[in-house]
């Protein structure tokens, strides 16, 4: 039978009809066309299936060639789809644009209509019907669902049912095949076609004999045709059916009709009846009596979530009045769902505490459930936590426990349809299943209806996102739902008011409990420190201690300190953490949320394994992919909603170790080297620009200038140089890490300039154990590179912070070698840093008057080569030993030469230290007031700059200045904020040598 709307040659989309319901049939105007061989076919479906949506290359490889793509898979593809395309579109001009078959940015969209496939026409077919026959037009509704079920020419997606891809929609086409059976069968019981109805419904049962649903129709058929007593025979055989295959007993609805063909007290089922209720779409294909009332029948009826979902069954007689939510006959059920309680479970008292807190109150206010949303990384256990959880509460949900697997991340990748789990929800609750409508929405209705004034616990284990629980939350207050997820659900936050629980990785002595509940406490005692290293190497992840732990469980001869050694052996690869169970593997459990990523999303995971942590900003990020900040912030958005990195604090983004070791591995087995380069270098880019932002303010500058960062690399967007200080402060850790990654990966030239950078800082902060490490990396990229100079740079710069660790022997020894580098050269610049720091060490030494000449060598030096930038410096170093040699008046000058040397060049840092000099200078000569004046510009100059390792200093001299002119109150006010600064920096200054002077100031003020 065919409807008249129906054509296999539409007008449009080059009158192309697609034949998917058996095996791949597309035709032309009629005329059958041929796609080429079998891999071609499967290209074409693949392409089909997604209605339009661009699926990308890569996607399309991994897909067609299982998981497996040959090395010259996309040259294949490519080659696949120029030959799709000329026999799709045969008129089209060699080089012209394709219709049909279109190339977007980053993959491959087939652009037809829906209804040029047969699937559509089916599916659309099917729901015709059942809106037919709930409107009582009988007669169109049979020869729509005919229509809908002639279009099947064998099995649906013959040609690609073994590929992962099509195994849902697949599975979605013979579950509404079977639909459109039993709904077939209803319109020929409406329409008094019993004998036949009685054929199909036997023919159906023979093919699904554990679908209840087939069986009541067969049953009333059956009674219907007067066979009566061959109707109860078939009860018994589905009893013993279920029975023998399930070890189950029929369902109360199946009970329910036994009794009624017994008791013949069906009067509503006669021949050629009007009265029953529909079947499977827009209501119930039982009668009033044998299924679940969803209201009293005078009630307003809820209606559906949307406007094509279907309404909640209305009743249509006077007959029941059972409570809401309850069979007729009194049938309540008390579904007990949830898995067995995890064998082992250690501490979570916090996460447990938490969920105590938030259970639904008897007599609350709210008129909501309460709901909660528990997240953490894959493996963190997370469905552990909500079984334990609710098995402890059990008995405060009386009316029922609901579990549900969304299968959201798994290995297959087929995500459950919250219609498939609202159809096992409402059963369980007594519904049954010829009652439940076919549409989500009206089922999602039903199920608030069953569960209203009741107490029921639903625990959604494993959801993919935000549509696929909201269907499945009840509507009562006295029920609770919670909802494991690796993705944060907020729009669950904002629209259902859930609660947010975000497990960690637990504490290293749960971690030791965990493997001592499998191993056995005398076991884990006689080795504490094999245990405390299995727990790190398994970076605290419960899911990797249980591995761990089973493979030590499977070898009790084997010391926990093997164990170990064998997991430390392989660091840095997943191998140690995997098995032949997926669900028990890290690697594969980490694919299953990888895959779920959008290909975009996925590249930037791959590529963040490149940086050596311990967190990124958004805007490396972009630089590290090559990719707008705008855009990287929305990629980086999705890892976090996926769990595949967190964001500890806002716009830092760090890996859980683990996760980054199989970000690692992908990023080696999926980028090229050339693509890993690129990244690493507009990475490098990125932190280079951005420190370079402050000119020469925190070091001397480089001896060549700064090189442009490549496309793709951008610096951080800070608003002006006042925020360099504080990215420094933010960022310092990853510079390390950062400079050391680019010497040891061959970026000699920015591992350089980094470490002069980042040297300039922490010589500010008084860090200098951390500067000469910093300068031993840019020593080691010196010597490689064979540059003398350079080398005596860093040999220079590291005497400066070992002289300010009191180091001064081996300062001395670095001088000297930078002395013996520069020998034979014409390099002045640097002969006038060494003097310089000769200069500063001999006064450390007390040698003022060594000092002395050394300095005044470097100020000719520079005033001959007529370095503004040396000269100031020299000036500076020249009047501040003048000053400590008697001189005081000539000091003077050379101090004023230097604060107005460094004004001119912009260079607030150095200028802060010709200030403290100047101060110095007019508080020898007794100038007070003056001295007051410099000590504050160079205070105001040092917190602008951050620089905490001379502020202490200039604090202390300040104080000196206020004593000296009598003023204690504000001695002790500068004595009071160095201490403060000493104490959060102690390694900038003693705290004694501050308290002692506190402790002076204090007597002499009479305390």
């Amino acid at each position: 039978m065919k409807r008249a709307t129906d054509s296999e040659t539409p007008g449009d989309a080059a009158g192309l009809w697609c034949g998917l319901l058996g095996p791949l049939l597309v035709r032309r105007a009629g005329a059958v066309l041929d796609l080429g061989p079998p891999k071609r076919r499967v290209l074409f479906v693949r392409l089909l299936l997604e209605e339009g949506r661009v699926v990308s290359t890569d996607r399309l490889c991994e897909d067609l060639w299982a998981g497996r793509p040959s090395p010259r898979a996309v040259v294949s593809l490519q080659a696949d789809i120029s030959r799709l395309r000329t026999v799709l579109e045969p008129e089209r001009p060699r080089h012209g644009k394709a219709g049909l078959l279109v190339r977007e940015s980053n993959g491959y969209a087939l652009r037809m209509p829906a209804e040029a496939r047969d699937t559509v026409r089916f599916e659309r077919g099917v729901a015709r019907a059942g809106r037919s026959l709930a409107g009582g037009r009988i007669q169109q509704a049979r020869q729509e669902v005919e229509y809908a079920l002639s279009l099947w020419r064998g099995t649906a997606l013959q040609d690609v049912r073994d590929y992962l891809f099509a195994a849902r929609q697949a599975a979605h086409l013979d579950e509404t095949r079977i639909t459109a059976e039993e709904l077939h069968i209803s319109t020929l019981l409406h329409d008094g076609d019993v004998q036949q109805a009685v054929s199909a419904a036997e023919a159906l049962t023979e093919r699904h004999p554990l679908r209840e649903g087939a069986w009541s129709l067969l049953l009333c058929a059956l009674y219907l045709a007067g066979r009566h007593a061959e109707a109860l025979a078939r009860f018994e055989q589905l009893r013993k059916r279920l029975s023998e295959d399930l070890g189950l007993q029929p369902s109360p609805w199946a009970d329910a009709l036994q009794e009624a063909i017994l008791r013949h007290d069906l009067p509503f089922i006669r021949h050629a009846s009007r009265s029953m209720v529909t079947a499977g779409y827009d209501d119930v294909s039982l009668p009033l009596e044998l299924r679940a009332p969803t209201s009293e029948d005078t009630r307003p009826q809820p209606r559906a979530d949307s406007a094509e979902d279907d309404p909640v069954p209305t009743p249509r007689g006077p007959r029941d009045r059972s409570p809401a939510g309850t069979p007729a006959g009194g049938v309540i059920l008390s579904p007990a769902q949830l898995p067995a309680a995890p064998a082992f479970f250690t501490g979570r008292e916090v996460e447990l505490d938490a969920l105590h807190a938030l259970l639904p109150k008897r007599g609350a206010q709210s008129v909501a459930p309460s709901v909660t949303v528990i997240g953490g990384v894959p493996g963190v256990g997370k469905t552990t936590v909500a079984l334990h959880f609710a098995h402890q509460v059990t008995d405060l949900f009386p009316d029922g426990q609901l579990f549900a697997d969304l299968r959201g991340f798994g290995p297959s990748g087929d995500i459950v349809d919250p219609a498939d789990v609202l159809q096992g929800f409402l059963t369980a609750l007594g519904v049954h299943p010829t009652a439940v409508p076919a549409r989500t929405g009206a089922r999602s209705a039903l199920l608030r209806t069953v569960l209203a004034k009741r107490r029921v616990l639903l625990v959604l284990d494993n959801a993919r996102d935000e549509q696929q629980v909201r269907p499945l939350l009840p509507g009562a207050s006295g029920c609770m739902v919670l909802v494991t997820s690796r993705n944060q659900l907020h729009g669950l936050v904002a629209t259902a008011g859930a609660r947010t629980l975000t497990l960690g990785v637990p504490p290293l002595a749960d971690g030791r409990e965990a493997l001592a509940q499998r191993l056995g406490t005398l076991r884990v005692d006689a080795e504490p420190e094999a245990v405390e290293d299995i727990v790190r190497l398994c970076a605290h992840l419960p899911l990797a201690l249980s591995i761990a732990a089973a493979r030590a469980a499977l070898h009790p001869d084997f010391s926990l300190r093997s164990l170990a050694e064998d997991m430390r052996a392989g660091e840095g690869s997943l191998d140690v953490f995997g098995g032949t169970d997926t669900t028990a593997d890290v690697r594969a459990v980490f694919s299953w949320s990888y895959r779920a990523l959008t290909p975009q999303a996925a590249r930037l995971f791959r590529l963040l394994a490149l940086h050596p942590g311990p967190e990124i900003s958004a805007a490396a990020a972009a630089s590290l992919a090559g990719l707008p900040l705008a855009a990287a912030r929305r990629l980086l958005s999705e890892l976090t909603r996926t769990r595949m990195v967190d964001e500890p604090a806002m716009g830092r983004f760090v890996f859980h170790d683990l996760l980054r070791v199989y970000a690692t591995e992908l990023a080696h087995e999926r980028e090229t080297l050339t693509a890993r380069t690129e990244a690493l270098t507009r990475m490098y880019d990125h932190y280079l620009q951005t420190a370079s932002l402050g000119g020469p303010s925190l070091c001397h500058p480089p001896r060549s200038p700064v090189p442009p960062p490549v496309p793709g690399a951008v610096p951080e967007p800070l608003a002006g140089e006042d925020q360099l200080i504080p990215w420094y402060a933010t960022e310092h850790a990853v510079l390390k890490a950062v400079l050391r990654q680019a010497a040891h990966t061959g970026f000699d030239e920015h591992a350089s300039f980094l470490a002069w950078r980042l040297q300039g800082y922490l010589d500010a902060q008084g860090r200098s154990p951390e500067a000469a490490a910093i300068l031993s990396v840019a020593l080691e990229t010196a010597e490689r590179g064979g540059d003398r100079i350079e080398q005596a740079r860093v040999h220079r710069a590291l005497a400066g912070c070992l002289g300010r660790m009191e180091q001064y022997t081996e300062a001395m020894g670095h001088l000297k070698t930078a002395a013996d580098l520069l020998d034979g050269s014409d390099e002045s610049v640097e002969r006038i840093h060494v003097l310089l720091s000769s200069g500063a060490l001999l006064h450390k030494t007390g040698c003022d008057e060594d000092a002395f000449a050394h300095c005044l060598e470097a100020l000719a030096i520079a005033r001959h080569r007529s370095d503004p930038l040396l000269e100031a410096d020299a000036s500076n170093a020249v009047g501040w030993l003048l000053s400590l040699l008697g001189r005081h008046r000539e000091a003077l000058s050379y101090c004023r030469q230097s604060v107005a040397g460094f004004r001119r060049l912009g260079i607030p840092q150095r200028e802060a230290y010709a200030w403290d000099s100047l101060g110095h200078v007019h508080h020898l000569l007794g100038d007070h007031r003056e001295a007051v004046v410099c000590y504050r510009e160079a205070l105001r100059l040092m917190e602008r700059t951050g620089d905490s390792y001379t502020r202490v200093g200039t604090l202390l001299r300040l104080s000196d200045t206020h004593l000296g002119a009598g003023d204690r109150k504000a001695a002790r006010s500068a004595l009071a904020l160095a201490l403060r600064v000493a104490e959060e920096r102690p390694e900038v200054h003693p705290v004694s040598d501050i308290r002692r002077r506190l402790a002076k100031v204090d007597g002499r003020h009479g305390r």
